[in-house]
């Protein structure tokens, strides 16, 4: 397959979706180089990757990886967009892995969803961050070709994109880029500021965000589970007055989390966050019964006010 037909259907919806999340996330502008061939013999990593391997008819690895002064650059802006406070690490740590993780989710989650949308009938697993590069070897064995564009980021540096291909099956298709906002069915009266909310999510930072969003809004009675299994859980035993609720996770998904919790009987009102944007999933979990559907990302910029809105805090 030729690099502009790779590039176009299977890699341009994750590039375009990597910068406009790199705005969105982080302030930082950026710009796609040409796409390459690049040498399997001498192809390593150069730095942090977020990766997700492709099943179906395309058989290989997505990778986006950067330099490490990108990635601590990247992981910085997104920790400062997030808090809205100074963010200056000079070396990889667990807030910066999170951020690159949590940036990578957003892109991934919307990018295969646009995928999706086309039946080109491959599959993408969830994104995991990689930073040992001993482990190169498994990635190359078996890829057959690799297909690099580079993302220049103005005043910071550069990352890449990366399709490593061990087998394919292209059909022909088309790939558009959708502009998603989130849906709402709001429940009718605000929530008093001593009710107890649950918050679910994978992700600490993402956690940590909406705890500071909450308490900007003064709720300060507010628990976490980082799954559904734990959701289901603190329902069981210590029923909140609201929950938001990520869908994707490593454990139980939200969606299940939610059926499971209606099926207890409990009306709890839930507001859904998900980066992916499947019509079929907001659907879903609209027939459970929710109060809400927010696309990420959600930072500091945004945050506090998203929140308000389906809390019905004026």
């Amino acid at each position: 397959m030729a690099v502009e037909t790779l590039y176009k259907v299977i890699l341009y919806p994750f590039i375009n979706e990597s910068l406009a999340s790199l705005k969105a996330m982080t302030n930082l502008s950026g710009t796609a180089g040409e796409p390459f061939m690049d040498n399997v013999a001498d192809f390593r990593f150069k730095g942090y990757a977020v990766c997700s391997e492709v099943t179906g008819n395309l058989n290989g690895v997505i990778m986006m990886h950067h330099y490490p002064e990108t990635a601590i650059s990247i992981g910085n802006a997104v920790c400062q967009s997030m808090f809205n406070e100074t963010y200056m690490h000079q070396e990889m740590t667990d807030d910066l892995r999170n951020a690159l993780a949590e940036w990578g989710n957003t892109i991934v989650g919307r990018s295969t969803d646009l995928h999706s949308r086309y039946s080109l009938e491959y599959g993408f697993s969830s994104p995991y961050f990689v930073e040992d590069l001993s482990e190169m070897d498994k990635y190359l064995n078996g890829v057959q070709d690799v297909v690099t564009v580079p993302i220049n980021i103005e005043g910071v540096g550069r990352y890449y994109f990366n399709l490593l291909i061990r087998n394919v099956d292209y059909r022909e298709g088309g790939i558009k880029r959708e502009e998603s906002v989130g849906i709402e069915n709001p429940h009718a009266n605000a929530l008093t500021k001593d009710s107890q909310i649950l918050l679910v999510d994978d992700s600490a930072m993402i956690r940590k965000a909406l705890t500071r969003f909450l308490y900007e809004l003064g709720y300060s009675n507010v628990i976490e589970a980082n799954d559904g299994s734990g959701a289901l859980e603190i329902v069981k035993s210590n029923p909140p007055d609201f929950i938001f609720m990520d869908v994707v996770m490593d454990k139980l998904n939200g969606d299940k989390a939610l059926a499971e919790i209606r099926r207890l009987g409990s009306d709890v009102p839930i507001v859904m966050l998900s980066s992916v944007t499947d019509q079929l999933l907001v659907k879903s979990c609209q027939e459970q019964g929710i109060s809400g559907f927010i696309f990420k990302p959600i930072h500091a910029n945004n945050g506090t006010e998203i929140m308000a809105r389906y809390l019905k805090v004026a």
